[in-house]
């Protein structure tokens, strides 16, 4: 049986998104981009449990406590610029801190559940925003750009 080397496993996580654990209920998220031979950790685009953005944050070695790897957050405010091509300016509202895409003054509402596109409100518009919905996910799925 062979064993992994540590420092291998940990340069496998290079460029993807982690989750650096600080304490129990302190942590950051971000790209993981650097890690040195004594441990010390480089992310960047860190997000951290209150919210807030960090450009880059070097983490020492004996601060961190645990990484885990994060799933790449479905890019809906992707989805809802291809959605605002089909509407007049103005009239689709990609709302961050809810993850929700507001159409038409919120006659219909987008959201993700684990990967899984739910479109809200009835009629054509409703159909044609599910429809284009589908595309996208195909269209991320068989790692076309979006």
């Amino acid at each position: 049986m062979m064993l992994r080397n540590y420092n291998q496993e940990l340069g496998n996580l290079l460029d993807g998104l982690v989750k650096i654990h600080i304490t129990d209920d302190k942590f950051f998220v971000g790209t993981l981009k650097g890690v040195s031979d004594s441990g010390d950790i480089i992310i960047e685009n860190a997000k951290t449990e209150k919210g807030a953005v960090i450009p880059k944050v070097i983490i020492h070695s004996g601060v961190w406590r645990m990484i885990t790897v994060e799933e790449e957050p479905f890019p809906m405010e992707a989805l809802a610029d291809r959605i605002a091509k089909i509407f007049p300016k103005g009239h689709v509202d990609y709302q961050s801190e809810l993850s929700i895409i507001s159409i038409l003054n919120g006659k219909i509402k987008v959201k993700e559940q684990d990967g899984e596109i739910e479109v809200i409100g009835e009629g054509p518009s409703a159909e044609r925003i599910q429809k284009i919905s589908e595309q996208f996910v195909l269209d991320l799925k068989e790692g076309k750009s979006i």
